[in-house]
Formats: C-alpha cells, structure tokens, sequence
C-alpha cells in the first residue's frame, strides 16, 4: 500500500482513492483507506480534517470551486488550528456515527417578521423568542474557527458567521440558530432531532449530508440533499415555534434533491440539484455502456444511480433501443445525448424527470 504519511490536507485533496473513500464509493483502493488509519491512527484528526474540507467543497451547489478557493479554504483551517491542524481531541467514534451538512445563510438579513409589518432582524428576532438560555459564538476573525456543540456537533463558522444554542441541548430537540454562512457535523440521534433555524425556512435533520444556502438579502433560500433525507418547512414570518401544521407541510428531500424558497412565499419549490452526484455505496461505477439496450433498461440503471425519478411513457418508448457510452458524464449531459438519439425532450417536475416522446 502507497505510504501516505508524509501527507497534508492538500495531499488528500487531490487524491482519488481518498475522494472515492469519502463519497462511500467501495473499490479496492478506498478500501485500503480503513486499513491504513488502523495502522496510522495519529493521523486521524488530519484526516477528519481534510475528510470535513473536501465535503464542503463537493457539496456547494450552483458553481464550480475554483482553486484559489480551495487555497482559501485549507489556509483559514490551518490558521484557526491551535496547534496547526488540530480541531479538538472529540472522539472518533462520535464523528463517525455523525453525519455531515453544511449550513450556507446569508448575513445581516433584513427581513420582515412581526405582524405590525416593523422590520426586524430574523437571527434576532428568533434567539429574543428562545425559551432556553443560549449561548452566542460568533467569528469575528477574517478566517474559519471551529465550534463544538453540546452533542460533540461541530461547527466551522465562517468570518462573520454566528450561531446561538442551548449550551446544555435541553429537552427533546436540538436547536441551532444561524446567521451567516456555517460547516455542521451532526452527531446522529433519532431520539433528538436536530433543527437549524436560518431566516425563514426551518431544516429538520433525519439523517443526511445537505446544504442550506440563503441569499445576503433574505430574498431566496434553498437546500439541497446530497446523501439520506432532510424535511424543510417555511416558518411563516413571525412564527418562532414549530407547528404540527408547518411540519405537515414540509417539503422531505432524498439525494439529488433540492428546494428554493423565496421570501414572502409560504410555496417550496421541489427541483434537482445543479449537479447531480452519484449515490450507489457499492459496485458504484462512472461509466455506462449501453449496447441496443431498451430505454428501460437505460433509465432504471441512471434512476439507481443518482437516486431519482425518471417519468416516461412506457408503452411508447420502453423498448427503443440506445447505443452509447458515457465516462464521467455529468446526468444532465447524458439524459441530454439520449433524448437527442430517440428524438425526446426533458424537463424537471417537482424534484423528478420528465421525458416527453412519440416512441420508435
């Protein structure tokens, strides 16, 4: 096995076995991965560490990271590190058995809440209204700092980020109040459920990797789900407490999904994300060979991968066959070249696919 020692969080970066292991993607060489922290455990916090940085960076929807970006990123990490690269002695186990989202909301949102009409502050408004002594950590600093919650939760605030908790997590949920932009590592437990409050819309962890980006203004918010479920609801303005109605409303999202909210608007608006990712955990591959394969078998095996829907009319199109290869191609590229090859078209409908043709 490659002797991986000398590494630093850069090192990992740009490994691909180390992203293969990271997205859950199981071949031999992520698989060595397990094997080599067994024998290297010294290195598990830089590993974690560079593990938390390269999901930040895979799941921010909408854009490409550029590599001035990734420089950024890893040199606030180093410069908040006390010693360098050290994020605190958390238990690996806790990490493990966490799961990992990240939380994007705008700062200094000016939104109006109260009935009145009086413009108030959403972060302000919400902690004011907190039944529960909260506690305020707030960056200050012009790179990340890290936070870790009462549940062993962590948090990588970015300059001018803040959130508010209960520095005990009392009673039967978890609650986070957030301003600004924020990196969330949830210690999992279906007992307790994990809520981030972020302008209007309230996120309800269940198990999954996701990422919440509202607008500087408070005009549009969305989330997208990269890995498991997340419930997202609208809290209705001057609403602070969670409703069985507002829950009964929520939009629940599985990977690939996405919503878009915008202010003044109760509606969520159900979609895919900019760039769907592949899900499968095992036998995962990048490649899709298609030999005078029927439609059907085409969009089962894509409907596997990336997790959704694909809608058609099957009497139709079931057996128009298709011939083609596709390595590392984006879905939308390929759904694309297929429609092209049958003379079909697609569009996106309330978080699935839609091809619409007249068949072979």
């Amino acid at each position: 096995m490659k002797n991986y020692n000398h590494y630093e969080i850069e090192d990992f970066l740009i490994d691909e076995s180390f992203a293969d292991w990271v997205r859950g993607i199981r071949n031999e060489s992520s698989e060595q991965w397990e094997e080599w922290l067994r024998q290297n455990p010294f290195k598990q916090e830089l590993v974690n560490e560079a593990r938390i940085l390269f999901l930040s960076v895979q799941v921010k929807p909408g854009r490409d990271i550029e590599d001035h970006e990734v420089e950024s990123m890893i040199f606030d990490m180093q410069q908040r590190m006390n010693p360098p690269r050290r994020i605190g002695r958390w238990p690996l186990v806790r990490v493990a058995a966490g799961l990992f989202f990240m939380v994007s909301v705008g700062a200094a949102v000016g939104i109006y809440l109260k009935k009145n009409d009086q413009a108030a502050n959403a972060y302000q408004y919400l902690i004011s209204n907190s039944n529960q002594p909260l506690v305020e950590r707030k960056n200050t600093t012009a790179s990340s700092i890290f936070v870790r919650l009462p549940d062993y939760s962590s948090v990588v605030l970015k300059p001018g980020a803040r959130i508010s908790f209960d520095p005990a997590f009392r009673g039967v949920e978890r609650v986070v109040y957030l301003e600004g932009e924020a990196f969330f590592e949830v210690t999992k437990n279906p007992d307790r459920p994990f809520y981030v409050y972020a302008n209007d819309l309230v996120t309800k962890v269940l198990g999954t990797s996701f990422v919440i980006n509202a607008h500087p203004e408070g005009k549009q918010a969305s989330v997208a789900v990269m890995t498991g479920k997340v419930s997202v609801f609208s809290r209705n303005g001057h609403e602070t407490k969670l409703t069985k109605h507002a829950e009964q409303l929520a939009v629940v999202l599985t990977p690939n999904q996405q919503v878009e909210h915008r202010h003044g608007d109760s509606r969520l608006l159900k979609g895919i994300v900019t760039k769907p990712q592949l899900i499968q955990k095992s036998e995962q591959v990048s490649t899709f060979d298609f030999s005078e394969s029927s439609l059907t078998e085409v969009f089962t095996k894509l409907e596997r991968a990336y997790g959704v829907r694909i809608i058609y009319d099957e009497e139709a199109m079931a057996n128009c066959p298709l011939t083609a290869s596709f390595t590392n191609r984006p879905l939308f590229e390929m759904l694309t070249i297929i429609c092209k090859a049958v003379e079909a078209r697609y569009e996106i409908l309330d978080g699935q696919i839609i091809v619409y043709g007249r068949g072979c």
